[in-house]
């Protein structure tokens, strides 16, 4: 029986922004109980299995890895003592028509190597240069818009946000930032596709998530052992260790309010009604504003065809069901026979007509005429994934999502006789699936040189843009819910709380932050600390501790941060006013330039006589008259230069992520040593065990 002195939270949906949050509640001591109407934990971030294959149906890398560490550090545990990270290297094998393959890597030399393959000389000095500005993208990124709310417009004139929102280029797109430092079109494709993550083209997403490129470099591409929904699995044992119960196959019909406008509970399908504190939504937030929210708060069940006249909000629900959503996809699961060694773990094929494969799905809406795809192979870094000598494959074929075909219907559009625009619409799955097999088939055995790719497929599973739809809730199909750009992020974009009703919250894809794993996970820190200052609970000691003490103990001298020295800080102020310093010069040229040429100065500046503009009146412009107080600030000028100079000079700094990279690597390094002698000390135990189990053990010594 519940604590009756706890707060009662009722969570729907069990998806990484629901797990996550009921893990951070229970935690704070909320009594928690989840409802999914699936009969497993995940969402989209859940495992498919087949005769000892396991497919990843959903997410199978895991990037911005210090969100995940900020999650178990909040909740009094490590990232590491729960689930266990692979890092993948390389990144990805990027596959283009022509038959030439790009190779991604976190090893800096390796990749600079790479760029300069094909860049030629500067090639290497440019991609630092792009990682440079992506890491300024990714370190604005966690520390402005991930871990703050953004409850209305006047969040968006935070100092913070204000002063660094042009170093975020959230005007320009990705592509054009590629383009900003890349010659080539196959290195702007290579550092480009990664936008599939948002659901988004390049040339249309901000040029902010140049910060994926950054964190898959810097920070790296891990993989955990068992699949990704080892990280969901672990998030539901630690919340079920603080007393929260999941109940699965248990949909949720309705959110129940009363007349003052106050989230009460909810109701099941099968007419139960729970009551709760406070009730958080991790459903899809545009079919939840569409079927949950009822406005007579539920006191009566909601006929399905007269929904939109009893919504709680129906401006709201139409308003977001015609925002601009991601893209979908056709997925498959691939169970082989046998391996094939030409395909790493992340291999990228990328369309011919690149830009026109995106436009097919994001501009005309439709199944691409040609696509790119990822292929991933989670047995190449975790064989556990597949039965020895065999590989389990996840083909995802990015589409446009679903539009409807009638009233009741929604299909895909699609091109047909070489068509440039979608010619129909339909829902012909089965016709559509074969396509995009036999076109993934035949590109792949292309461009990796092997043949009988489709014989050697001995299981096959499907998931369509109406499975999506169907099986997860998903509005129009969208695999990554509502889209990033600018008038969809930041205060555009829903919050954590429901905008009129209290005790009503949001957390997952197309809320605040925006979609991706680690980015809900950053959701529900937001929603979780909406909930706990709407209650006047204080927060957990852990949110406040930093998270590094547990990485680095600086009671060493060796290990102090030492305070940037006075050089440095006047070299910063010194480079920071340069480009101030050439505009008034390039003003002060272009008017003296204007006054010769014409005759006299510019309407705007007070007229002077030309004659005036002698070396005489300059001199007594610039100088005070007296010859030694002159000569003094002629010393001290020539000082001041000479010293700007020297710090011009001398050597930089090391760069933050540098040694934030190398400090991870370094940790990496600890934790796979550890590991190793955990592995050395278990085998020799086991070896002794083994040897008293044959022999009895060793006689006692008098």
């Amino acid at each position: 029986m519940a604590d009756k002195g706890k707060k009662k939270a009722i969570i729907i949906g069990a998806g990484v922004g629901g797990t996550a949050t009921a893990a951070r509640l229970a935690h704070a001591g909320f009594d928690v109980e989840v409802y999914e109407k699936n009969d497993f934990s995940g969402g989209r971030c859940s495992l498919i299995h087949h005769d000892g294959y396991r497919f990843d149906q959903g997410p199978s890398l895991l990037l911005l890895p210090p969100l995940f560490r900020k999650l178990y550090h909040d909740l009094g545990t490590k990232l590491e003592d729960h689930v266990d990270l692979v890092q993948c290297n390389p990144n990805y094998v990027i596959h283009y028509h022509d038959g030439e393959k790009v190779v991604l890597s976190s090893d800096r030399a390796q990749l600079g190597a790479e760029v300069e393959k094909w860049e030629g000389q500067g090639g290497a000095a440019r991609l630092e240069g792009f990682l440079r500005e992506a890491g300024i993208h990714g370190q604005l990124s966690y520390d402005q818009v991930l871990g703050k709310p953004f409850d209305s417009f006047l969040a968006m004139l935070r100092p913070g946000v204000v002063m660094n929102l042009m170093k975020l280029h959230p005007f320009g797109s990705l592509w054009g930032r590629c383009a900003r430092y890349f010659k080539t079109e196959r290195m702007r494709r290579a550092f480009s596709f990664g936008s599939m993550y948002l659901g988004s083209s390049p040339f249309d997403a901000p040029g902010t998530y140049t910060l994926l490129q950054w964190t898959e470099t810097c920070e790296g591409i891990w993989y955990p052992k068992g699949g990704f929904h080892a990280v969901v699995q672990s998030l539901v044992n630690i919340s079920e260790t603080h007393g929260a119960k999941y109940h699965f196959s248990t949909p949720v019909a309705q959110v129940l309010h009363n007349s003052k406008g106050r989230a009460t509970g909810v109701r099941l399908d099968d007419g139960t009604i729970k009551e709760a504190d406070v009730v958080i939504v991790n459903a899809d937030l545009v079919w939840a504003h569409n079927n949950l929210f009822a406005k007579d708060g539920g006191r009566t069940e909601m006929q399905k065809d007269e929904k939109e006249k009893k919504l709680l909000d129906p401006r709201l629900a139409e308003r977001l069901w015609n925002k601009p959503h991601s893209c979908s996809s056709i997925s498959f699961y691939w169970a082989l026979d046998s391996t094939i060694p030409s395909l790493n773990a992340h291999n990228i094929f990328l369309a011919e007509d690149y830009k026109g494969s995106f436009d097919d799905i994001f501009k005309r809406k439709g199944m691409p005429r040609e696509p790119s795809f990822y292929v991933n192979v989670p047995s190449r870094v975790d064989p556990s994934a597949a039965p020895e000598g065999k590989d389990s494959i996840v083909v995802l074929v990015p589409v446009g999502h679903l539009h409807s075909i009638s009233k009741q219907e929604e299909g895909l559009r699609t091109f047909a006789n070489g068509s440039q625009v979608p010619d129909k619409e339909t829902q012909d799955w089965d016709a559509l699936v074969d396509r995009a097999r036999k076109q993934v088939v035949e590109v792949m055995e292309g461009r990796l040189g092997i043949s009988g790719l489709k014989d050697k497929i001995v299981w096959e599973g499907v998931n369509t843009p109406q499975t999506w739809k169907d099986k997860f809730n998903l509005t129009h199909g969208s695999i990554l819910g509502i889209t990033h750009d600018f008038f969809n992020v930041l205060s555009f974009r829903q919050q954590a709380r429901h905008p009129s009703l209290k005790g009503a919250y949001f957390v997952g894809a197309s809320a605040h932050p925006g979609t991706g794993v680690p980015i809900a996970i950053a959701g529900s820190r937001l929603c979780t600390q909406a909930i706990l200052s709407d209650l006047s609970i204080p927060e957990p000691r852990t949110y406040t501790a930093s998270s590094s003490s547990s990485y680095i103990r600086r009671n060493n001298s060796l290990d102090e941060i030492q305070p940037l020295s006075v050089l440095y800080t006047l070299e910063n102020i010194l480079w920071r006013s340069i480009p101030y310093i050439i505009g008034m010069i390039f003003t002060l040229v272009s008017l003296v330039v204007y006054t010769i040429i014409f005759g006299s100065s510019p309407t705007f500046v007070i007229e002077r006589n030309m004659d005036r503009f002698s070396w005489k009146y300059l001199r007594s412009v610039f100088t005070t008259g007296d010859g030694e107080i002159d000569l003094v600030i002629s010393i001290v000028l020539a000082v001041t230069a000479a010293l700007c100079i020297a710090l011009r000079l001398a050597p930089e700094g090391e760069p933050r992520w540098m040694t934030d990279a190398r400090e991870a690597q370094r940790q990496a390094m600890l934790l796979e040593k550890q590991n190793q002698k955990n592995a050395e000390y278990r085998a020799q135990v086991k070896a002794q065990q083994d040897w008293i189990s044959k022999y009895g053990p060793p006689p006692a010594q008098s």
